[in-house]
């Protein structure tokens, strides 16, 4: 024998408070439902709080292994739908048929109250239900293995507490609130990106020579403003298109090999190497700070991110569902490593270098132009 005799309250939060009284001769398996199908795209959800078993029972969760008389007392919240109608699956679950089971429903106000028994989604009605004086009663014979039953109650104003949830393939990528915050995070993440990404022009540096500005701010080997440069400093004389030397203020590396590049003679012997002075740049411009090598770090997060993404989805999808927050990391990580590419080396010392002015042409940068421009023709040939 099997027996099963419920009682529901109502409280004023609309949380429900289910008492079972089990009666059996045998041991008997009892699944209380937490997700309720109600139709093929949609399920209903409950939460089972502060259960409490005694006499011949013990609880795994919310599955309750009774092998002799017991109670069973526990919390019920999402069973409050709209415009107050309150609907639970009282008893169900079972591993063996119930030969009995017995509900008193107990609720202000309660106008309406329908019992519906069988397999979850079924609507064969109970074999007696009516209501009572301050609720409903429901009575059920010989309820089988695996079957429920649902007690659907109209009562008085209570506060709204259902959730439901759509299934199917794409459920797990219905967006819910979490997804809504990890979407703005993403497109917040996208904006910030993008202001980062965004070149800012700004007054050059006083004291800096124009290559080292240049070649932080735009990536350009500008040998002729360091010729210019030079001549200015009183490092090199050009006159009537010969070259002289005197000494003046130190000179750095990059810029002593610039005056190399124009030995002593006619400016048009001058043989300035572009990749060995670029070199000489580079090196220089990332010993003082001013540049630094972000872009692979910059592609690796982008990669980390993505993966990340990947895995929160697949996780999320096969678990609690609210996929689109993997989807969100991987746009995040594909925009990263996209992006990669763009980020500017500048560094924030760089960045106060600011940007190079317009360049006065001149005569005599004319005629450097043209020198380095024979020195990348002739450079080019002899490459072939």
């Amino acid at each position: 024998m099997l027996a099963d005799d419920v009682t529901v309250t109502t409280a004023q939060d609309g949380q429900l408070t289910v008492i079972e009284r089990v009666v059996t001769d045998a041991p008997a398996v009892h699944r209380i439902a937490e997700r309720v199908p109600v139709t093929d795209d949609e399920d209903r959800l409950y939460s089972i709080t502060d259960l409490q078993v005694s006499g011949a029972a013990k609880a795994d969760g919310t599955t309750i292994t009774v092998t002799g008389p017991a109670t069973v007392k526990y919390t019920v919240d999402g069973a409050v739908a709209a415009g107050g109608q309150v609907r639970f699956q009282l008893t169900g679950g079972w591993d063996r048929a119930l030969d009995r089971v017995t509900a008193a429903f107990n609720a202000p106000g309660v106008s309406t109250a329908d019992c519906y028994a069988g397999q979850p989604g079924s609507s064969r009605q109970c074999t007696f239900s009516e209501l009572r004086s301050g609720g409903a009663h429901a009575e059920q014979n010989l309820l089988r293995q695996g079957d429920r039953i649902d007690l659907a109650v109209q009562t008085g104003p209570l506060p709204e507490n259902a959730r439901f949830v759509p299934t199917g393939p794409l459920a797990a990528f219905a967006p819910g609130f979490p997804t809504v915050l990890s979407g703005l995070a993403l497109v917040l993440y996208l904006l910030l990106g993008a202001s980062m990404l965004r070149r800012r022009t700004r007054p050059a540096a006083l004291g800096v020579p124009p290559a080292y500005i240049a070649y932080v701010a735009r990536g350009e080997l500008d040998v002729t403003g360091t010729v210019l440069d030079l001549v200015a400093r009183g490092h090199l004389h050009i006159d009537d298109g010969q070259v002289t030397h005197s000494e003046a203020d130190p000179l750095t590396p990059f810029e002593q090999a610039v005056k190399a590049a124009f030995p002593p003679g006619p400016l048009a012997a001058a043989r300035p190497d572009q990749a060995e002075l670029q070199a000489l740049l580079d090196a220089e411009a990332h010993r003082e700070g001013w540049l630094s090598a972000r872009q692979p770090y910059v592609r690796q997060a982008g990669l980390a991110i993505g993966v990340a993404g990947v895995v929160t989805t697949v996780v999320l999808a096969a678990t609690v569902g609210e996929a689109l927050i993997g989807v969100a990391l991987l746009i995040a990580g594909l925009a990263t490593f996209a992006a990669a590419p763009l980020v500017p080396a500048q560094t924030r010392r760089g960045r106060a270098l600011g940007t190079p002015g317009e360049r006065v042409k001149s005569p005599l940068a004319v005629e450097i132009d043209a020198v380095q421009a024979l020195a990348e023709r002739r450079s080019a040939v002899s490459a072939q």
